[in-house]
Formats: C-alpha cells, structure tokens, sequence
C-alpha cells in the first residue's frame, strides 16, 4: 500500500491532529500525528488493520500497483463525453446597455453583432437536432447582455420548451445578465423556466458605481438592489457574482453588511477576480489581481455572515472547463458555433456555421478535436499538480491567451510568486465551511503537500 498522490495534509501542531484531504475523490479524514507519520514515513504497513481500512475506504492509502493517473483519466473522461445531457450557449447579441471599466468585450462594441429572425430559426433548429441523442438539455443566455432584446430569448425558450414537452426530454435553463434590465414583467414570463441566473456586483455602492456603469456613466447598484429583491420575491434561483480586484478588496465587507442590512442575507455569493487573460479589447481600469487565497478568505466570511458560497469554485479552480466537454457548444449572434461562450473574438476557434436546416457546415475539425481532446494530465506542469482534479487544467481560453495554446495551464503555475500551497489553503476554506465541527478545537494551519 502507498499513500495517494492527491493527499494534502492540514495540521494542527498543538492538538497533534491532521486532517487529510484527497482531491480526487474529495475525501476527508481526521487522523492523529502517529497514523501521519506513519503515511508520510512509508510505514503503512505498521498502521492497525481497522485503520487502514478506514484510509483504504477514502482512497488515502491506495494499492501500490494503482496508476493514479490513469484513474484520474477515467474520471476526467466520464464528465467530458457524458451522454445523459449536453449544454448549448445562446449569445443573443454581443450589444450591452453598460460600459463597465474591465470588460473584456470593450463595451459591447468590439464584437457588435444581433441575432436576426433567421439566424434565431436556424438556432433553434440548431439545438434541436443538437439535443436529439440527450435525455436532457441546458440553454444558458449570455452576451453581451443577454437581456438586452428579451424577445429573442423568449422566442428560442418556447420554442425549445414545447420540443422538450413533446420529446420528453428535461431543459433547464441559465441566464448570466449584468442584471439591470429585469423588470417584473420579464421575471414573470421567465419563472415558468425555472431560470438560474448570475447577476455581477463590483462592491458597495461606491465602488460599484464607479465600474459598473451605463453608457452615460450612471451607477448600476442601486438598479441591482431592486433586481435582487425581484428574484426573492418570485423565488427566482441565483447567484449574485462579485468580482474583485486589489482596488476594491477591502470594501467588500461593506457590500455584505449593505446586503445584509437589506434583508438579502442567505443568498448565494461567487467571488471572482478580475482579470485580464481574456480581453479582446485593452481595460480601461487599472486593475491589480489578489490572490485566490484572499478571494477564499472572502467567501469565509460570506459564510460566516449568513450568505452561502463555495470557495472551492472560485477563480479558474473548477472542475473542468466545460467548454472541453464534448456535449458543450456556444452559438454566437452570426449563427457560428464555438466550444467556447468567450471566444467568438477569436475566429481560428470557430468550429462552423449554422445553415439553414439547422446542420453545422463548414466544420473545422482541427478547432473541434483541439477543444474536445484537451487533456490536462497531457500538460506536464498538471501530471504533477496535487490539485489537477480540481482545476483540470483550469480554463483552456485564459491558456490560449497566455501562451497561444489551449494545451497549457489555464492557471498560474509557474509564475513568480505561485504556490500551490495558496490552493490548499482554498481546499482548508471549504473543509471549513463545509465541515464546521472539524475546527470546533483545532485550527489545521499547517499545510503539508
């Protein structure tokens, strides 16, 4: 028996205890200092039998013949060609009512395009021929603002809705919105979807309205405070999406006491970076990225003031990059297909168009099978990595854009001033979220990779 590749190891030197986390199967065990040692010095063959059978049942002591690797392979695989479900993108229009200072779209006005009456048929004709093999389908909106002509959206929901009647097939739907243009009447029509939408705050009111702003320079938080109080009124699911950089960091506490003071206390959270990979056009902000372990520390004390959140989906640190799957593809304003929603800016990753009956013409095979055969234990600096279950790679865009190819780290491994050790204090903010009783006399403030 061996200890598993993917253990990181959380101490507390004062109570002699140690909590071990096995980022592939997402086990977690309390062992005391003498069955660490015993782990870490390759003595497992002096651990007591009940024991090891507790470690054996958590994948935390393996066999020494298994390939880890290989196994990871095979998990990787089941999620990209799963055939239960596949997942479209709709990008209605690339057009956006705001003018927020870091958008990676320039406004809108990079990319300008709108889906036509026709380009909207073939769409639909699109998806369901896509969706045909799938027992259930996902339709996510995005722009753009993806609420900027509602009666696109519409028009695709209840067409597609009617065929998922018909065809006894189950459609969920997810919306990702600057959120400003929701009204009631909007909210009403999309309830009978069961809609799951992401809305973006940028910090309290100050520092949100000074980013996020319309095309007249008018703050947007106040508009959001309303949209929010929207969606609880008509228990609509979402998640409100705050992104962060150097410059509004510490203001966020005042964001959650505001929302807190609203009555908006328990909804759900994303902290996300701002950042720069991507941006098809330069930023207007100045704008100097925290660290993944500062954004952790935020989504703590979220929990801890009553809102929900998920510290380990944070950043690029996911579980595949959906865009790789195979039952992914995200359909821009022009009627061309990508397997990415953010790289229509980037016509070398087009995969075809759209013709009129609805089939995928002009099909780039190269762009597809780079995309879909993406794999990150083929990228050296992942084969080593304990958190490669966790990132995969991490995001196959951010790759391209920092190296010119989607078969490199999507994070920043490898960069002065990375260290692993920040991700394993993101793997201790979930373990403490999640598992509060764990921590009720210990702090676990070592990490051991």
């Amino acid at each position: 028996m061996k200890e598993s590749m993917f253990n990181v190891y959380l101490l507390d030197e004062k109570e002699k205890e140690c909590l071990v986390f096995n980022t592939m199967h997402r086990s977690i065990l309390q062992v005391d200092e003498e069955i660490y040692s015993l782990m870490k010095e390759n003595r497992i063959n002096e651990i007591d039998d009940e024991v090891l059978n507790v470690l054996k049942e958590g994948e935390i002591i393996v066999d020494d013949d298994l390939i880890e690797l290989d196994m990871l392979k095979i998990v990787f695989n089941r999620g990209k060609y799963n055939t239960d479900s596949i997942g479209i993108t709709v990008i209605p229009t690339h057009l956006c009512n705001l003018a927020c200072k870091y958008c990676y779209q320039g406004h809108g006005e990079v990319l300008s395009q709108t889906m036509d009456e026709e380009t909207v048929r073939r769409t639909i004709e699109f998806i369901k021929k896509s969706v045909e093999d799938f027992r259930s389908f996902g339709v996510n909106f995005y722009g753009g603002e993806a609420f900027l002509l509602p009666d696109i959206n519409f028009s695709i929901l209840e067409e597609l809705k009617s065929f998922a009647d018909e065809q006894g097939k189950q459609m969920e739907v997810t919306i990702a919105s600057n959120g400003t243009l929701f009204t009631e009447d909007i909210v009403k029509r999309l309830k009978k979807y069961e809609p799951h939408i992401q809305i973006t705050l940028c910090g309290p009111k100050e520092v949100h309205d000074q980013i996020r702003v319309d095309k007249k320079g008018n703050g947007t938080y106040e508009r959001l405070m309303e949209v929010i109080a929207l969606f609880l009124a008509h228990d609509i699911s979402f998640i409100a999406r705050v992104d962060v950089d150097r410059n509004s960091y510490d203001a966020v506490p005042e964001l959650l006491e505001d929302l807190k003071r609203r009555g908006f206390e328990g909804i759900r959270l994303g902290f996300c970076l701002i950042g720069k990979e991507i941006c098809y056009t330069a930023m207007e902000l100045e704008s100097e990225e925290i660290t993944p372990v500062e954004l952790a520390h935020l989504s703590k004390r979220a929990h801890d003031m009553g809102f929900k959140t998920n510290p380990i989906y944070i950043n690029n640190f996911m579980e595949v990059c959906s865009a790789v799957a195979d039952n992914y593809l995200a359909v821009d304003p022009k009627g061309d297909v990508y397997k990415c929603l953010a790289a229509p800016n980037y016509p070398e990753h087009r995969l075809g168009t759209i013709d009129e009956a609805g089939n995928l013409i002009n099909m780039n095979y190269s762009a597809y099978c780079k995309w879909t055969l993406r794999d990150p234990l083929l990228i050296k600096e992942c084969v080593t990595c304990k958190f490669a279950p966790i990132c995969a790679g991490g995001c196959a865009l951010n790759a391209y854009s920092k190296h010119g190819d989607i078969n490199t780290p999507g994070c920043d491994i490898g960069s002065p001033g990375y260290r692993e050790k920040d991700l394993a204090e993101i793997v201790r903010t979930y373990i403490m979220l999640e598992f509060p009783e764990l921590f009720e006399e210990c702090t676990y403030e070592s990490i051991i990779l």
